[in-house]
């Protein structure tokens, strides 16, 4: 058998060219084939090469058995037939597997402690190998359907973070940003309602519309929708739209957001700010798939992906009734949270830079760098508006700087604020600089002063002026209550 078997190889190793010449003549004229199956595949001759010499290495390498196709075909039946029918109740090839595995240990231990079980040995045998070979062709299924999983995964983080699909790219390597990556990768190829949680700043609308941009809505529209910058009595007509006439100044139909966002994705920023009577409304509407205009009778059906996102802790508005718990559910399917900028502190210094030269661009500006005692600036401030208000503050810096590199003193000065570092003279004589006034001032009215002066430094940010004031914010609080100050 092995001499056979030797000059078998032979055979088709001295002929590879005509095996292959004559197997892709076989594809282009087998009357079974669509002509059009193989058209994309530039490499197929290449593919079919190297699938060809792997057959043969294997064959020449591994001891493989007589195949008998006659008994191979019943396994085979009731393995397709297995996987059929665990999958039409719901079970997963790695679940099949196991409960295969399972029922082989299950009947080991009946022959043994069940003697009474009239089953020849040889029997139980082939059953045992029966078991194990459904068990391994099973799992072998399981293995190729993680390995296409973790590879789209991988592709799909990768992407997000190098794609330019949009000038305004998710910049993050910080630990956080990868889990928030993989999140947003597992939602790309479905239509899985999202929740966008974090703080104002954080990036929620960038998130949304990569999710959009890259799904197989991408061609459709994205169409945003901020619940909480419109009056409440005009936010049903943008959410439904109306029908001319169906209130004052409703002198045409007026499309919804959800009828323009239809086949697409509508997101709907800040959606804790939805009043309790549009919430309802808006449930019906993700319940039964369908709305119907303001003023209107007729039922529209609506194919519209959600994502929301809110600033607010929503599970705390339900908590405090503000907020419909059967409404929460719907859109809290798949959650994901944004973390502020002062818990992703690796990621300062690249997104500044990204602004940096964004804005210098955009302002005609010439392109400069961070010094290192800006980079210091940076990491150590608290970020309460987050990468908004870090976006706001290199903006600033840049017209300030002029084309100079930005310092922390530049980061700090705001505009039309007196620094003397700026205003005096080199020459100015240091006596005159550290003159103290001939009166003597109150300690409250220094204190008065001192707190003033923080505060519009701070912009009114309470806690940063606290901390730079090196007291608590309750204390803060009370003087600024005691000396009648605006915060």
């Amino acid at each position: 058998m092995k001499k056979n078997k030797n000059k078998a190889l032979e055979l088709v190793n001295d002929n590879q060219e005509q095996v292959l010449n004559n197997w892709l003549a076989e594809l282009n004229n087998n009357p079974n084939i669509p002509k059009n199956t193989f058209e994309k595949k530039n490499n197929l001759k290449n593919y079919s090469k190297n699938f060809l010499k792997q057959l043969v290495t294997t064959f020449k390498e591994d001891d493989i058995p007589d195949l008998d196709k006659s008994k191979l075909t019943p396994i085979i039946s009731v393995w397709h037939e297995l996987l059929q029918s665990q999958i039409s109740q719901g079970f997963s090839t790695k679940e099949t597997a196991m409960l295969i595995y399972a029922l082989k240990t299950s009947l080991n231990k009946l022959a043994e402690e069940n003697n009474s079980f009239n089953l020849q040995k040889s029997d139980m045998g082939k059953l045992e190998q029966l078991l194990d070979l459904l068990g391994i062709l099973t799992f072998e299924i399981y293995s190729v359907e993680k390995e296409k999983l973790i590879s789209r995964q991988n592709n799909q983080i990768q992407y997000l973070q190098t794609s330019s699909n949009t000038e305004d790219n998710i910049i993050g390597a910080s630990s956080k940003m990868k889990a928030v990556f993989k999140a947003i990768g597992l939602v790309l190829e479905n239509d899985i309602t999202v929740l966008i949680e974090g703080e104002s700043g954080t990036g929620k609308d960038l998130i949304a519309s990569v999710i959009h941009n890259n799904s197989k809505r991408k061609t459709k529209p994205f169409i945003v929708l901020n619940c909480g910058a419109i009056p409440k009595d005009l936010i049903e007509s943008e959410l439904f739209g109306h029908e001319k006439g169906s209130f004052t100044g409703a002198e045409e139909r007026k499309l919804g957001k959800f009828e323009l966002a239809d086949n697409g994705t509508l997101f709907l920023d800040e959606i804790g700010e939805l009043s309790l009577d549009l919430q309802v409304k808006l449930l019906r509407a993700l319940q039964n798939k369908e709305i119907e205009r303001v003023g209107g009778t007729q039922r529209l059906n609506i194919n519209t992906r959600i994502i929301a996102a809110t600033n607010k802790n929503l599970k705390k508005l339900v908590d405090d009734e503000k907020f419909r718990l059967d409404l929460y559910y719907r859109l809290n399917v798949f959650p994901i949270e944004m973390p502020p900028l002062r818990e992703r502190k690796e990621d300062i210094i690249p997104i500044t830079k990204h602004f940096l030269k964004k804005y210098a661009r955009e302002f005609s500006l010439p392109e400069v760098n961070l010094t290192g005692d800006a980079e210091s600036y940076l990491l150590n401030q608290y970020w309460e508006g987050n990468i908004r208000e870090l976006e706001n503050l290199i903006q600033r810096s840049l017209i300030l700087s002029q084309g100079q590199d930005i310092t922390s003193t530049i980061l700090d000065t705001k505009p039309g604020q007196f620094e003397p570092s700026l205003q005096l003279n080199q020459a100015t004589p240091k006596s005159n600089i550290l003159s103290l006034p001939e009166s003597i001032e109150t300690l409250e009215s220094v204190e008065k002063r001192a707190i003033q002066h923080a505060l519009e430094i701070k912009n009114g940010n309470m806690l940063q002026a606290a901390k730079a004031l090196n007291i608590s914010r309750t204390t803060l609080y009370k003087k600024i209550e005691k000396y009648n100050l605006q915060s």
